[in-house]
């Protein structure tokens, strides 16, 4: 071997083992700390509301018998986690209405529709013989100054201006890019199994890539002690701080195995925080699928 690399091979890997020693230490302090297990899986809506900022060209049938068959070889998976509890993406608030609904399912007096809520919670809390689900899902917080649309147009048209047409320009052509990005991954659905599918969704770089799409345009108008564009995408992270609050206040830690089924865009964040929390071990969809039996 030469030299050179030898030593560029040396400090790669002495560089590794740092770092690696250095995780242990940190982790070394909260040994004997209990956690709860958690499994978050990331989705697209089943049956779309039109809600997002993109609005899917393509629809997938979850209740033909095809998708009916993928459908339980994803159950099948999220089954090897053994949740003792399930969190859904339904507004915390309308709890008693998610308790009514699935009580009734329980009864054989409830025909499940198409929303993920139904064929992925209420089945595979039914299979697990759980007596209710969880509600999560809150209302975003918003912190901006701008009641009216026209005002809000207005500063928007202001830093606009400000920014110039070139980086204005530049952030057009990201956000073409990022919706791009969604009309693959929408077309996608339509070619591979549901389990391929959310293996894709809940790709950890993929998440990452596509968090980034909070991050440009409106969030880039920003001068002096105005933060106009971080204020306005604030609601979207003081809805999933409340999201992981709700789900800190229904666990047990040492005690609880939760599973969260939410839609993709979520996770980013969600993940984020779970990683960070000394309440939780992180569970993906890729260590369900590649578990030894």
């Amino acid at each position: 071997m030469k030299p050179l690399l030898f030593l560029l091979l040396l400090f790669h890997f002495s560089t590794v083992s740092t770092a690696q020693d250095l995780k242990n230490e940190y982790a070394h302090h909260f040994e004997g700390v209990a956690t709860a297990e958690l499994f978050m899986l990331g989705t697209f809506h089943f049956k779309d509301a039109g809600l997002d900022g993109y609005k899917p060209k393509h629809d997938v049938d979850i209740l033909s018998a095809k998708r009916q068959q993928e459908l339980q070889e994803v159950l099948d998976q999220i089954r090897k986690f053994k949740p003792n509890k399930i969190a859904v993406e339904w507004k915390k608030a309308r709890q008693p209405k998610l308790d009514s609904l699935y009580n009734e399912y329980l009864a054989g007096r409830f025909e499940l529709k198409a929303n993920e809520i139904y064929q992925i919670g209420f089945r595979m809390g039914k299979e697990l013989g759980h007596k209710r689900l969880y509600a999560v899902d809150a209302q975003a917080r918003n912190f901006d100054d701008y009641t009216t649309k026209t005002a809000y147009q207005e500063k928007q048209s202001y830093f606009k201006e400000k920014l110039g047409p070139v980086r204005v320009a530049r952030d057009e052509k990201l956000h073409n890019t990022f919706m791009g990005m969604y009309a693959a991954e929408d077309e996608q659905k339509t070619r591979v199994t549901l389990l391929e599918q959310l293996l894709s969704e809940n790709d950890a770089e993929g998440l990452r890539i596509s968090h980034g799409h909070y991050l440009i345009g409106d969030f880039k108008m920003n001068e002096g002690d105005d933060y106009f564009g971080a204020d306005g995408a604030i609601w979207w992270y003081t809805r999933n701080l409340r999201i992981f609050a709700n789900l800190l206040s229904i666990t047990t830690p040492g005690e609880d195995r939760v599973f969260l089924l939410i839609g993709a865009g979520h996770l980013p964040i969600l993940n984020f925080l779970a990683r960070s929390s000394p309440d939780f071990n992180t569970n993906t969809l890729d260590d369900l699928v590649n578990q030894q039996p």
